[in-house]
């Protein structure tokens, strides 16, 4: 019985996009609708608390869609959340956790506040260890511009 019940648990959290154990978060499409600096903040954050917990759909979600795309081929996988668990599982738990504690010591709009920029304090493997990434407000919601790395 244990055996069936944890089965359906590891599938339910597949089809879902997360990764067993990883605690639940809103739907994509609703993190970072607010076309403001607290909306970037917002899906910025989400986007990097999605990394630690390696929930595909909320990363996948928030990857513009050429982003997403680029992002697969680079990493030759068949699709974005099988091209984010090659790199979820390159990390260590420590790196993964460490992403909660990201700070952002600059959030920027740029005029007309379709075009953002989120600066960290720290080196983030995702993020190619660049301090600084960009977004855009796309179709009602914050989109990060850049690919993840490794």
């Amino acid at each position: 019985m244990r055996v069936v019940i944890g089965a359906a648990v590891v599938t339910l959290a597949a089809a879902c996009g997360t990764t067993p154990g990883a605690p639940a978060t809103v739907e994509p499409g609703a993190i970072g609708t607010s076309q403001n600096e607290a909306g970037l903040r917002e899906a910025a954050r989400a986007y990097l608390d999605a990394w630690s917990a390696g929930n595909t759909a909320v990363i996948c979600g928030l990857l513009e869609a050429r982003t997403a795309t680029e992002f697969t081929a680079k990493v030759h996988a068949p699709d974005c959340p099988a091209a984010v668990h090659v790199l979820y599982d390159r990390m260590s738990p420590e790196i993964r956790a460490g992403f909660h504690e990201v700070q952002f010591t600059e959030v920027t709009l740029q005029p007309g506040e379709t075009q953002g920029h989120v600066v960290v304090g720290s080196k983030v493997p995702v993020l190619g260890n660049d301090p600084s990434t960009s977004w855009s407000y796309k179709s009602g919601r914050w989109q990060i511009r850049e690919r993840p790395r490794a």
